[in-house]
């Protein structure tokens, strides 16, 4: 048997630390009928080790409990939804720094993890940012439906600055019918990484807006994987963010 001081040094695992994972019912001590002290055993070395690599590893208390209670079978699906857990954090932190990296100076530049959401679109044509009527047509449209809002989107097509073909979307809850406007389609937009720049200018000043994001993106790399879309959130017209699906 080994004191705490000695089981210490032998596992290289603070006292104080060792103390606390008794507290958690994580590695129980015995303690000795004379000095009282606290007894380790041997054949507890590897189980402190394997605590304390979890911990490093970032796992919950409750979910070490948990795997040490379990049997061979349940450690190994725990152990296989840990790896995947951990994978996708390190993607996460991987995209958060090279963000940090490359973001020096441009504050109005913005990443951000988009949920998905379904959208109802409807063509539309008009000057650059002359699409506001478009807007509120096909808005008034869907609250006769009683489709709510919660988002809108417009996407260019094609033209130029006098007469722009558009898609002009409306980002609504999933169980949303479209079915009885007969101009309208819909489209389930996934989830995705996006790069945003927040625009608070005059819309018909939007273009440099497209040209910095999209100089931004080729600048750092990142790799687009979809449109460019001009996003209102909550699906006001007074306030315009523009975005991009990328990949890194």
């Amino acid at each position: 048997m080994m004191t705490i001081k000695e089981f210490s040094t032998k596992t290289g695992i603070p006292k104080s630390t060792l103390r606390y994972y008794e507290e958690k019912n994580l590695l129980q001590s015995v303690r000795d009928q004379e000095s009282n002290y606290r007894m380790y055993s041997a054949d507890q070395v590897s189980l402190a080790k394997l605590i304390a690599s979890l911990r490093t590893a970032n796992i919950p208390i409750r979910e070490i409990q948990l795997y040490l209670k379990a049997d061979e079978a349940v450690q190994k699906q725990m152990k296989q939804t840990w790896i995947r857990t951990i994978k996708k954090n390190q993607r996460q932190l991987a995209i958060s720094l090279r963000y940090l990296e490359s973001n020096q100076g441009e504050e109005a530049i913005y990443i951000f993890e988009k949920p998905p959401e379904k959208v109802i679109w409807f063509k539309a044509e008009a000057p650059v940012g002359q699409f506001t009527q478009a807007f509120i047509f096909r808005r008034k449209q869907l609250i006769q439906h009683n489709i709510t809002i919660k988002n809108t989107y417009l996407r260019y097509l094609s033209g130029n600055r006098k007469s722009v073909h558009a898609d002009i979307g409306f980002g609504v809850p999933g169980n949303a019918d479209a079915s009885p406007i007969p101009e309208a389609f819909t489209e389930n937009m996934e989830k995705c990484l996006c790069i945003g720049l927040s625009f608070n200018g005059e819309l018909f000043r939007i273009e440099a807006a497209y040209r910095k994001l999209i100089l931004y993106c080729m600048t750092h790399n990142w790799t687009p994987t979809g449109s460019i879309l001009e996003w209102n959130r909550g699906g006001r017209l007074d306030s315009t963010d523009i975005i991009i699906p990328v990949k890194h």
